[in-house]
């Protein structure tokens, strides 16, 4: 009977596992929970999703673009009966306004002769953004810098006075050199300097989840590299369009970037 006690015991201790937060806004994430006989195989706007298993129960998360229409949306999967539908819906949200001096004019209005390069690194990072990989993901992580956030996701940008594309991830300031880790295992996919966004690495944590980490002094690690959680993947730096050494960490989800502090528990 004592034995029985102290295994029940012990079992009411284990902490659950930490799980993203939905927010069903644009930028947001949609937590849908499924029955144990659902497909597995959903798909958003003809994007694979996210399923995974939070303590033993089957969910899907689904990243929402910032434009995203509000509404009724839904994520579905097909069947040898038919279409599998999965529906939820998304409210509207404003995001604030940031205006922005960058001394290096050049960051805001290229010259013609960098236009060549600018489309090859979109190109880049468009394909980094979109990869999927029917690996485990741990949807559990870390921060991958303690700093001070000085820019919040989603934020319209106005640089120089012009605007420019909302905010797409999360900025912590911090001193230059101070290592970054990854808030999850995954695999390195890209990486190098890049005109807007300086050095930076890509790494898919599995199942269309992926970090990109920019702005960096030194990157630490390489192409095709598998990396543990907490592993140190660069340091802080002030490379590309900036104001000053920070992170801008953006998480990508179903090939849209959504609000990476939505994966935090703080």
């Amino acid at each position: 009977m004592r034995i029985a006690l102290l295994l029940i015991l012990s079992l009411t201790l284990i902490p659950a596992a930490a799980q993203p937060r939905q927010s069903l806004v644009p930028g947001g994430i949609a937590v849908i929970e499924l029955r144990q006989d659902d497909p597995r195989d959903f798909r958003f706007r003809g994007k694979p999703v996210l399923v995974t298993r939070i303590d033993g129960v089957p969910k899907a998360l689904v990243g929402l673009p910032l434009n995203l229409k509000p509404g009724e949306h839904f994520i579905e999967a097909q069947l040898s009966g038919g279409v599998h539908k999965k529906f939820f819906q998304v409210a509207d949200k404003k995001y604030s306004t940031q205006h922005i001096t960058v001394t290096d004019k050049r960051k805001v209005n290229p010259y013609a002769s960098d236009m060549n390069r600018i489309l090859a690194e979109k190109a880049r990072k468009q394909k980094a953004r979109n990869r999927y990989s029917n690996t485990p993901v741990d949807v559990d992580f870390l921060l991958p810098l303690s700093g001070i956030r000085t820019g919040s996701f989603g934020r319209r940008r106005v640089f120089n006075g012009q605007q420019r594309r909302p905010h797409s991830g999360m900025d912590i300031a911090a001193a230059s050199g101070t290592p970054i880790v990854s808030p999850s295992a995954g695999k390195v996919i890209e990486l190098g300097d890049f005109f807007f966004s300086g050095n930076l690495v890509y790494i898919d944590h599995g199942k269309g989840l992926i970090s990109m980490f920019a702005h960096l002094s030194a990157i630490d690690v390489e192409i095709g590299e598998k990396i543990e959680k907490g592993q140190v993947v660069g340091k802080v730096g002030a490379t590309g369009r900036v104001t000053g050494p920070h992170l801008h960490w953006s998480l990508g989800l179903n090939g849209t970037w959504i609000d990476p502090a939505l994966f935090l528990t703080d």
